[in-house]
């Protein structure tokens, strides 16, 4: 008996010990998993192209050029906008930006005057005149305004703040009809804030230097009434277009590296010149293989929906050069001219409801382990919120948030349309991409489609939810999932998804913008049914918002995983078999 009970005991005891060491294995396992788990992120940056004391001279030798001065010599002119031109290509090693483009506005002959020429020989400019009129650039905009407070009538009410001043929408007056010419008119918007006075918006003449006052207080496609929506619009300013940031960047957890690519802020970013498309990656390598050869926004719009006896506004053609201000928290630093490394999230208006800022760029930080690149645009009085992030797991969220400042046009429901455009390279150029069904019930795992000529998909998040975009050559993938706030198209939006074949000439790309055949966007025109079957794959994908509650404050959650709420859109990109 007493046997029985001591083999008991010495069982226990042994149990015991066993118990224990095995939870010291374990927990020193689990620590040493929690140690890698914790491994910090690092993030590093480097200027790439060239900088803005070097641009500055460029554009100096520009203006300075024969073929220039022949045009502009003994004129009154500004320069509207001066960059860089895009060298890109899938040939060879990713070289620096060599070319640059001027656009100027003569008031002396009321036209457009664009320079073009390498940086190497900018005594040899190429020179072309355009009777279109671009966009208010920072600078002509203060112009206006001047003009607008030496005016009797508007001066007193400024100044005693009645009346407030902004950027309306459309900027500039615009030709009613094709081949018709109008003086270079910019557009003032003067809200009242105590409703003493009469909202308005008003064009400056910048020829004659006079007042325009429009039929019913605001051009066509405008609107100024009392009533008005938004958060008041802030003094931060914005940059100019052309303003130059180019930057590598590598994000290392511990010694692995998790991503390398190529930023570039909005007013640098490639599109049509005078629209650009907003935070753009290129040559995004996750682990050390090739993802993205491009992401970017180059189109964006919105339509108003017309209420009964007050007309409409728009629709409108965006831009998503102009940066404006947001706020970075204490402790930023800045690493490259309109780059900041926060140590905490970047706040923008669509968080604070506050236009106003201490930054404009492209803001940098991490959180729940991704990098995250944003940026806050202006466009007249909308707010435009751009995000990309880069999840240490592989995963690629594109953000597209949509707010603007105090005016009558967005009280009215509207439709935001944004278009980004993937130029995939999943390992290699040549890639196989698939549609997969949602099983129809549980046990059927449904299958993959092959996709073999370019097509136009409109999403369903009942079929066809997903695509895959495969190594032509091995098993990696990258799946492309829709996300439900990404909305559905309309007739004014044009569609959903473009599966294209990437097209260039002379080993540059082309196809990087629509035809821009009008404020709508206008894919359909690249769609010629080419096999894209092991090719060079490009997606254009469509987010769609409603806007139509009357408020443009919203307090998205910025402590979840990513940027969220009902203004916020865009998919998600997650690897397979990395």
């Amino acid at each position: 008996m007493r046997r029985s009970f001591y083999f008991v005991i010495c069982f226990l005891v042994t149990v015991f010990c066993l118990t224990l060491v095995l939870t010291s294995m374990f927990s020193s396992e689990a620590s040493g998993k929690k140690k890698k788990k914790a491994q910090k992120t690092t993030i590093t940056v480097r200027p790439f192209g060239p900088t803005q004391e070097q641009l500055d001279n460029a554009s100096e030798r520009v203006l300075n050029s024969a073929n220039v001065q022949k045009l502009l010599g003994g004129t009154k002119y500004r320069q509207m906008s001066f960059g860089t031109v895009d060298p890109e290509s899938k040939n060879g090693e990713r070289v620096p930006p060599t070319g640059v483009r001027g656009v100027y506005y003569d008031y002396t002959n009321n036209r457009a005057v664009i320079a073009e020429g390498m940086m190497s020989d900018l005594t040899n400019v190429t020179v072309t005149e355009s009777f279109e009129q671009p966009h208010a650039d920072p600078a002509e905009f203060e112009e206006a305004v001047r003009i607008l407070k030496a005016d009797k009538e508007f001066a007193a009410k400024i100044q005693s703040k009645s009346l407030s001043v902004y950027e309306p929408m459309p900027p500039v007056l615009y030709p009613s009809k094709t081949g018709e010419r109008v003086e270079r008119t910019v557009n003032v918007g003067l809200i009242s804030g105590d409703k003493t006075e009469t909202s308005e918006i008003v064009g400056v003449n910048m020829i004659r230097g006079t007042i325009v006052r429009y039929e019913n207080n605001a051009p066509p496609t405008s609107m100024a009434t009392e009533g008005s929506c938004g958060i008041p619009s802030g003094t931060g300013g914005s940059t100019s277009n052309g303003t130059p940031g180019q930057y590598q960047v590598q994000v290392t957890q511990g010694p692995t590296m998790i991503w390398e690519y190529l930023v570039i802020r909005p007013s640098a970013s490639s599109g049509r010149t005078s629209e650009r498309s907003g935070i753009e990656i290129r040559d995004v390598k996750y682990k050390g293989k090739m993802v993205l050869k491009r992401g970017h926004a180059p189109i964006l719009n919105v339509q108003y929906l017309p209420l009964p006896g007050q007309g409409s506004c728009g629709p409108y053609r965006d831009w998503q050069y102009q940066e404006g201000a947001f706020q970075t928290p204490t402790g930023s630093t800045d690493v490259a001219d309109g780059i900041r490394m926060c140590p905490s999230p970047a706040t923008t208006a669509l968080d604070t409801g506050n236009d106003s800022g201490n930054f404009r760029g492209v803001a940098i930080y991490t959180q729940n382990d991704e990098t995250v690149m944003v940026s806050e645009m202006n466009a007249g009085w909308y707010r435009y919120i751009m995000e990309w992030r880069l999840g240490n797991d592989g995963r690629i969220r594109p953000r597209y948030g949509f707010g603007a400042t105090n005016n009558s046009c967005v009280c009215i429901r509207h439709h935001h349309h944004v278009y980004w455009r993937f130029d995939f390279d999943v390992v290699n150029a040549n890639n196989k991409i698939f549609r997969t069904e949602i099983p129809k019930k549980l046990s059927d795992r449904g299958g993959w489609q092959l996709i073999p000529n370019e097509v136009h998909i409109n999403r369903s998040y009942h079929t066809k939810r997903s695509l895959i975009i495969k190594n032509g050559s091995g098993n990696e993938a990258y799946a492309f999932y829709p996300n439900v706030t990404d909305g559905f198209t309309d007739t004014y939006g044009h569609g959903d998804i473009w599966v294209l074949r990437y097209q260039e000439s002379g080993g540059v790309p082309t196809e990087l913008d629509d035809p821009n055949t009008s404020t709508a966007a206008n894919i359909n025109p690249w769609l010629t049914n080419e096999s894209i079957d092991n090719q060079d794959l490009v997606i254009w994908y469509a987010g769609h918002f409603m806007h139509e509650d009357g408020n443009n404050l919203l307090s998205p959650d910025r402590n979840g995983e990513v940027l969220t709420g009902s203004h916020v859109i865009g998919p998600d990109l997650i690897p397979m078999n990395w």
